[in-house]
């Protein structure tokens, strides 16, 4: 069993829906798509690439999102302040608009995945590890033969 680091949760709804982990040790977008027919989350993961650029300014916004949960568990913020300290508002909101809509998986270039996320209770996402399981598609040909160690082989 593989267990790769969830590095960022931006969505969640009874597991994490989107984000940034690593497959392999290399940080790609995860993304659960939301089913419209049924009203769920489907229990597949796209897995995209992510560029250096992009995966910087959610991990800092994910960041000043983890002071804030710490000063709310500390009593010293309210809730209407989420996600943000009141000195970090500016900076969240430039990385808001920094990231836009980049944070999915591409359509033009992801694998599908089952996960299985392990969660460390009380420490928020910290510490979350996660086990990807390649699917194999219809010319049954796992994703795992477009994975190399250490670096995505994704177009």
């Amino acid at each position: 069993m593989k267990l790769d680091r969830v590095l960022t949760v931006a969505k969640y709804h009874d597991a994490p829906r989107l984000g940034v982990a690593e497959l392999n040790g290399v940080p790609h977008i995860y993304e659960s798509e939301f089913d419209e027919r049924t009203e769920e989350y489907r229990d597949t993961y796209f897995l995209s690439p992510i560029d250096a650029e992009l995966l910087a300014l959610v991990i800092e916004d994910c960041s000043i999102f983890h002071r804030w949960r710490a000063a709310f568990l500390q009593g010293q913020v309210t809730p209407d302040s989420i996600p943000a300290l009141p000195h970090e508002r500016r900076r969240h909101e430039e990385l808001k608009r920094a990231i836009g809509g980049r944070l999915k998986s591409d359509p033009m270039n992801r694998l599908e995945f089952k996960a299985k996320f392990e969660i460390n209770p009380g420490t928020g996402w910290e510490g979350t590890l996660v086990e990807w399981q390649a699917l194999t598609d219809r010319t049954g040909v796992s994703n795992s033969a477009f994975i190399v160690k250490g670096r995505s082989a994704f177009r």
